[in-house]
């Protein structure tokens, strides 16, 4: 793979969640005419697959070859449109979608695309209506869709920020203070108009969010999305019981996000924080690790896992060992299964278990971790897990290191082999 491609692939992970591509297979294309000449969808196809490929050369030529059959060919412009756009030529990309447009006003993708300019760019309230329009055409078009919602949560998100800057000010105890106390201590009268303001481009947001839930259940980035909006309601409600109840509602999303992704650094950090708020600092503790795991740079994680850790009741000598190390190296096996030993102590079975199957991943000689995950799943009655995690444990420690775990996985071993 060469370096263009090897950048498209990376800016393809983008295109994914904020620019559709009208896939193409066999001999069904968008928008296509039935009296279309044999040939030009050939080399229409040709181009879709060079683009998807991220060949953008051969595939330049196949929309150019495409366009000589015919000039007018919508798709074959959009497929110039998403070239350009992929070598970072935006003036260029934004004049073959508009020439896309103007051949078949309701292709959907090439709206879509036009807005996913401006939405780059920062211009958001320009974006919004392209979205809208491609989602008008087609309301199943899951990227349109969801870049609308996104569109408007970052709206809200500008206004937010705003408004916590103002309200910051009218208080004028001289100092930056930002987020829920500067809700709660504003002034009525120009707190609920900020409100309303913030409001106004969430609750498009949700409407839209909710809207893919249905149409596409299993959107990961919906759910991440939502509870960020339920997250950023708690610190601008006025009863505590309102915000508890949106801090509730935003970790029911996250843990969706996670159900469909267990390793999404941005839920598990988002959670965490939640977890946080609430005052569940173990659970909390538990995401921020996971966090880290993925991202070990992150810097919210980083510092947010200390505040859990000095709220946490998992605090022993042992443990702040671990949790040092963890913050530092995430990929540290002996952390994991340290933080892995504490969990199980404190019974958050689940998470232990999280814990000591992350340690083996990072160091398959922990074999403390087969160990425990054996007495774990005899326990629960898993009986071919125990199996599995005593026969391991018995052949890492081929040393006879752990004597007395050995005796008693042996005996489960033998014990479970006669059921």
């Amino acid at each position: 793979m060469n370096q263009a491609q090897a950048s498209w692939m990376k800016r393809s992970k983008l295109l994914l969640g904020v620019m559709g591509l009208c896939i193409m297979t066999g001999a069904a294309f968008c928008g296509q005419r039935t009296d279309a000449n044999p040939q030009m969808l050939i080399q229409q196809q040709a181009c879709v697959q060079n683009i998807q490929q991220g060949d953008f050369e051969r595939a330049e030529t196949r929309c150019e070859i495409c366009l000589e059959y015919d000039e007018r060919n919508p798709e074959c412009l959009n497929g110039m449109g998403l070239i350009w756009y992929a070598r970072g030529v935006d003036a260029k990309a934004d004049e073959f979608f508009f020439k896309a447009i103007r051949e078949n006003n309701d292709f959907a993708q090439a709206r879509n695309n036009l807005g996913v300019l401006r939405f780059k760019n920062g211009r958001f309230e320009e974006a919004a209506p392209m979205f809208m329009a491609a989602v008008e055409i087609d309301p199943r078009y899951a990227d349109a869709r969801y870049n609308l919602a996104l569109t408007h949560l970052r709206l809200g998100e500008q206004n937010r920020v705003r408004a916590e800057a103002e309200l910051s000010n009218l208080i004028g105890d001289g100092k930056n203070n930002l987020g829920e106390q500067v809700w709660s201590a504003a002034p009525p009268g120009p707190r609920d108009t900020w409100h309303e303001r913030v409001m106004k481009d969430f609750r498009i947001a949700e409407d839209h969010y909710r809207r893919m839930f249905e149409l596409h259940p299993n959107h990961i980035d919906s759910y991440r999305d939502m509870g960020l909006i339920m997250t950023y309601r708690a610190a601008m409600e006025k009863s505590e019981n309102d915000r508890r109840n949106d801090l509730l509602d935003a970790e029911r999303y996250f843990v969706r996000c996670l159900d469909l992704n267990s390793t999404n650094g941005a839920c598990h950090e988002s959670l965490a924080h939640v977890l946080l708020v609430i005052g569940r600092y173990d659970e909390a503790l538990f995401h921020y690790v996971q966090c880290l795991a993925e991202d070990k740079n992150n810097p919210v994680c980083q510092h947010e896992l200390q505040i859990a850790y000095e709220g946490s009741q998992l605090k022993e000598e042992s443990l702040q060992a671990y949790m040092v190390q963890l913050a530092e190296n995430p990929g540290y096996g002996m952390g994991h299964y340290g933080f892995c030993l504490a969990l199980f102590n404190k019974g958050l079975l689940d998470m232990a278990v999280t814990e000591c199957e992350n340690a083996l991943k990072l160091d398959e000689t922990i074999c403390l971790a087969h160990f425990q995950l054996g007495k774990h799943y005899e326990a629960v009655l898993d009986s071919a897990r125990a199996l599995h995690h005593c026969r391991s444990f018995v052949s890492c420690d081929t040393d006879e290191r752990y004597p007395t775990e050995l005796g008693i996985c042996k005996e489960t071993i033998r014990a479970l082999e006669v059921e």
